[in-house]
């Protein structure tokens, strides 16, 4: 009995000594970003951005209208574990996006917080709207088109303010740890 014993201790001091180098501090330091974006698109410029010290994921998929997404209770589960929460903005995901966001209980993702991103702060807005606008002339959008990522510059724009996001988000790297180089779009 003793030498089942013995046995049992060294197996369980050994178990405790590899767990305790898999959970050693800098393995515990490489936890990486949780990033949820609104749609696809901002979800592969933050992947190109980010690599691989970022998690990544979309809500909004590419075959949907992301101005109309219907959502859906694993959207909330995402949204709980995101450090950084990517929108499009100027109201693109007015109609789904917002009750999501209140409702996830993540204070890091708020709007105003500092893991909540409006993409549309860092591009040139087109089609601006002039005048009085109702919902009776039809998809207008009051604050100019939402759709300025299919701009190669403004995707370089975005790009960049996330990248600067990365870094405050994550203080222990800087930005330019998080920033890829990214081609020049000038010929």
């Amino acid at each position: 009995m003793n030498s089942a014993v013995s046995k049992y201790a060294v197996w369980l001091a050994a178990a405790a000594f590899l767990a305790a180098g898999l959970i050693s501090p800098s393995t515990a330091s490489a936890k990486k970003l949780n990033v949820v974006t609104a749609t696809t698109d901002l979800a592969a410029l933050a992947q190109e951005v980010g690599g691989d010290r970022i998690n990544v994921e979309s809500i909004a998929k590419g075959y949907q209208d992301p101005h109309f997404v219907e959502a859906k209770p694993s959207f909330l589960l995402k949204l709980r574990q995101a450090d950084l929460l990517i929108v499009v903005g100027l109201q693109l995901e007015i109609g789904w996006l917002p009750p999501l966001i209140t409702q996830s209980g993540n204070s890091r993702i708020q709007v105003g917080a500092n893991g909540y991103l409006d993409a549309s702060q860092f591009a040139e807005i087109l089609e601006i709207p002039q005048g009085s606008i109702t919902r009776a002339m039809g998809d207008v959008h009051p604050l100019g088109n939402p759709h300025y990522w299919l701009d190669p510059d403004n995707g370089r724009r975005v790009a960049k303010g996330i990248a600067a996001k990365l870094g405050e988000t994550d203080p222990e790297k800087p930005t330019t740890t998080h920033c890829r180089t990214l081609p020049s779009t000038s010929g």
